[in-house]
């Protein structure tokens, strides 16, 4: 495998999407995206997607890593079949994908860790201290990297059942194949320090060589703190000298009451391999260390079930550990492995890895059960029988939850999630004190069935009435998330005196003025072009062609702040925040999430690889996709086509000085105003709002917001037409203005439509005036100045000043006289000065007297042009036309 051919699979293929096909919900929740974790039963969401890096992450269970990883563990594939998958899906080919890059790791020479200096006793001889602990590290990541590279350490674990690659990546697995010796000097402290963690033998030997190496941390700093390993070829088992230290899976006490106990490393790992992530394994029937009861108490873990092997001193050592647990106040239960299996490992090896079923059963089994029938509770009354519509109420339990009564069981059902023709939820069923919780997908037949069998076994009941139950509860969870989902889209009720409020807006003959006034008082000065284009931008997100606009600046300009309070003017419940977009992201949203919204990209970096997608969706307002995805019914892999419907407006962000040409016929580019005077007022009103005036400006900041929110609300979803059309005229003199003139035509369109209340309706139409050119006008004419030109504003303006600096001397300069009077970086200046020789409005004069001489930059014959916007009407030559 190569590198670069890894990398690109994880390019091509967004995890968040990855997830979301396999029908887990996420919720954004920060710069985070959250669910429920899929390979543990957990109330509260734990599992993060960190869209950014690519990874994800369950502060439940500890599973970890990226989308490669995500599919071997949920797909419950091998890593070879994860690649295979995900290139499907990419529509890559994976055998040239891998054909070039670096193979292997380089690795790292162990004498390039400067060692630490051992703590001396009075005869020049040393012991192992706490700095040895980035030395173990690296000792950990040598073991780690060769276990990756050796089939035969790979071969072993994979004959032991275990195969998940995550799991091996978190708990660093490694394999000392004596190739340590060769990365440390003959002689000198890393040999030294290595003899003295007992790491290398007092004859020069790898003390765990031939062996599969388990690093053990500690459970308080997460350092490594000792090594196990098991030997490959010969049943051996060691751990470096003195006193055993540290907990392998520690992480498990920290995320759950209860815990599994293992008699050995390897059980452990069985237990985590069949998904259940809560085990942690004692070193031997003898090895309950103190810290692991220091681990336990701490962490205040209330239960633990004992999984020691099932020979004479596998049940001596749990009836020791027993009352020793019991002393310390912690409920206790005992698991019993099947007729002739001895061990975790061995259930394990004998389901042929898909052991999860049978694990849970050895864990549903110990003694005494804790989810059992409660006796002494009194029979909950029954209603008839299941084949009857279902009495639920909403809510009982809680918001959002429906609750049934049925034989005597009270099942809680809340929806988790209904992507991909599935119907998650979780159910709670209750009786007395006893209780079993799952999430389950109510659609297909083996989940449902799987989980009446727990029920059935945990209350001693028919598992056929449960799941006539859960049949039942399909129609009322349907519309449970129906109701959801339109709760979450409906705007609040406005109040009469809102409405009015927000009507008087509406009818103001200066309401682009009133915008800009309010833009004033929540605290953004100047920019009036800019500020009143972006907010026609955003209202035209409810027209059948919405605009879309891209904010062109350096960093510290303001770009963030600008798209901030339009944000702040629009609905909440239409308005879409991205700070990233993967290629792959918008194909796959739900129906409905992006249409007649705002999308909002902070930092147009974080899209440019969904360039394309975004393109296609202002262009013909839909997405088209087939991907592989896994059937809930049969479990089988089948292609499903996505089609995203939406007209929406973007407005992204960058610092870039042009964007993309596909990308800029598509949509306004507007430039700040990157001037000294701009500078000034903002500092004028940092000032103000440090005063009491700003203090009350601050205040009405909400109404002023609510206002806007209430008459964006009013807009009616109407056409508009343009009557005087057929009379304008446009340049043509650019190919490209023929998508120009359509972005000219949407804002005379969205003018007339944020002034409906004031305009003229013709058979359901909305009749755009005269007025409503001079709008599109006025703020069009600049910016297609602007766009037109092959120089752009903030470059224009320094031009028209290097141009005067130039005049002034003998038609010279040099970049240091420009960066003085500009008062700019060396780095944008350099920029600027590229930029202006290719274009050919500067020139390099030949450097004389040598090295050393400044460079020095001449005009050519003439600047740009200024007359590009010629043919244009004003909208005096309109109302004479007419």
């Amino acid at each position: 495998m190569s590198k670069e051919g890894i990398e690109r699979l994880k390019s091509s293929n967004e995890l968040s999407a990855i997830v979301t096909e396999r029908g887990i919900a996420l919720k954004r929740k920060g710069r985070q995206l959250v669910a429920s974790c899929p390979f543990h039963k957990e109330k509260t969401a734990s599992f993060n997607v960190s869209p950014g890096k690519g990874l994800f992450h369950c502060f439940g269970c500890g599973a970890a890593g990226d989308v490669i990883g995500f599919v071997t563990k949920y797909d419950k594939v091998s890593f070879g079949g994860a690649l295979e998958a995900l290139a499907r899906r990419a529509g890559l080919d994976l055998p040239k994908l891998m054909e070039s890059g670096p193979r292997l790791q380089q690795k790292t020479p162990l004498q390039a860790l400067t060692p630490p200096r051992p703590s001396g006793n009075g005869n020049g001889s040393s012991a192992p201290t706490a700095a040895a602990g980035p030395l173990l590290a690296r000792v950990v990541e040598h073991y780690h990297r060769t276990f990756c590279e050796r089939e035969d350490a790979q071969a072993y674990l994979i004959k032991r059942g275990i195969t998940d690659t995550d799991l091996i990546q978190v708990l660093k697995v490694g394999y000392a194949d004596g190739s340590l010796l060769k990365t440390v000097p003959a002689s000198g402290e890393v040999r030294e320090q290595l003899v003295a963690l007992g790491v290398l033998t007092a004859d020069g030997r790898e003390l765990l060589g031939g062996c599969v190496v388990v690093p053990i941390p500690d459970p308080i700093t997460g350092q490594w703190t000792n090594l196990y390993g098991r030997g490959v070829r010969t049943a051996r088992h060691c751990y470096l000298s003195g006193p055993l230290r540290g907990v392998v899976n520690f992480q498990a006490a920290k995320s759950s009451e209860e815990v599994i106990l293992t008699e050995s490393i390897l059980d452990a790992l069985s237990f985590l391999q069949a998904g259940i992530a809560t085990a942690i394994p004692i070193y031997g029937t003898n090895g309950f260390t103190a810290d692991h009861l220091d681990l336990l108490k701490r962490e205040g873990v209330k239960r633990v079930i004992l999984a020691l092997d099932a020979d004479e001193a596998g049940r001596k050592g749990t009836d020791a550990l027993k009352g020793r647990l019991q002393a310390a106040g912690i409920a206790v239960r005992v698991a019993s492995f099947p007729a002739g299996i001895k061990d975790a490992n061995e259930l394990l090896v004998s389901r042929n890895g898909d052991a999860g079923e049978a694990f849970r059963q050895v864990l549903d089994e110990a003694e005494p059960r804790t989810v059992a029938p409660a006796l002494s509770s009194p029979p909950a009354p029954s209603v008839p029988s299941p084949v009857s519509p279902p009495l639920s109420e909403k809510p009982l339990a809680s918001e959002g939850s429906l609750t049934l009564i049925r034989d005597g069981l009270r099942y809680e059902a809340r929806v988790q999630s209904t992507l991909l023709g599935r119907l998650r939820v979780t159910v709670k069923v209750t009786r007395g004190e006893s209780f079993h919780v799952d999430t389950l997908d109510l659609y297909a037949s083996r989940s449902r069935t799987e989980f009446a069998r727990r029920v059935a076994k945990a209350f001693g009941v028919d598992s056929a009435g449960v799941e006539a139950v859960l049949l039942a509860l399909v129609v009322d969870a349907e519309k449970s998330a129906a109701e959801e989902k339109t709760d979450e889209a409906a705007p609040p009720a406005m109040t009469e005196e809102e409405r009015q409020e927000a009507l008087a807006l509406a009818r103001r003959s200066d309401l682009l003025d009133q915008v800009s006034s309010d833009i004033d008082a929540l605290g953004y000065v100047g920019e009036r072009t800019l500020m009143r284009l972006l907010y026609l931008i955003a209202t035209s997100r409810k027209l059948d062609d919405p605009s879309s606009a891209i904010v062109l600046s350096q960093s510290g300009a303001g770009k963030s702040g600008a798209t901030e309070v339009i944000e702040k003017l629009t609905p909440p419940e239409d308005v879409v925040l991205f700070t990233r977009l993967t290629p792959q992201s918008l194909y796959y949203t739900e129906p409905g999430f992006l249409d007649r919204k705002l999308v909002i990209v902070e930092e147009r970096y974080g899209s440019i690889e969904a360039d394309y997608s975004i393109r296609v969706l202002q262009s013909r307002k839909k997405l088209i996709a087939a991907a592989p995805v896994k059937d809930p019914q049969t479990g089988n892999m089948k292609t499903k086509v996505f089609v995203v419907e939406a007209r929406a407006a973007f407005i992204e962000a960058t610092t870039a000085s042009t964007v993309n040409h596909e990308n800029a016929t598509r949509c306004f580019e507007l430039q700040m105003d990157e001037s000294e005077e701009q500078t000034q007022r903002i500092h004028v009103r940092m000032s103000q709002l440090r005063t009491e005036a700003g203090l009350l400006r601050r205040q009405e900041v909400d109404r002023i917001v609510r206002r806007h929110w209430n008459l964006q609300r009013l807009l009616e979803p109407l056409p508009v037409v343009i009557p005087y059309a057929h009379l304008l005229t446009f340049p043509s003199g650019w190919l490209r203005t023929r998508r120009d003139y359509a972005r000219f035509l949407n804002l005379i369109e969205v003018s007339a439509f944020l002034h409906q209340h004031q305009r003229e309706r013709r058979e359901g139409a909305i009749v755009a005036s005269v007025a409503d050119y001079a709008v599109a006008y006025g703020l069009a004419a600049e910016v297609l100045a602007d766009t037109l030109s092959d120089i752009k504003k903030p470059l224009r303006e320094a031009y028209t000043r290097i141009q005067g600096l130039a005049l002034k001397g003998n038609g010279s300069v040099s970049r240091r006289e420009i960066r003085e009077e500009l008062a700019q970086p060396d780095s944008t200046v350099r920029g600027w000065l590229t930029q202006l020789v290719d274009l050919e409005y500067l020139e390099v004069e030949a450097s004389k007297g040598g090295a050393g001489k400044a460079t020095r930059y001449r005009l050519t014959d003439r600047g740009p042009r200024q007359d590009l916007v010629l043919g244009l009407l004003t909208p005096d030559e309109l109302e004479r036309r007419l």
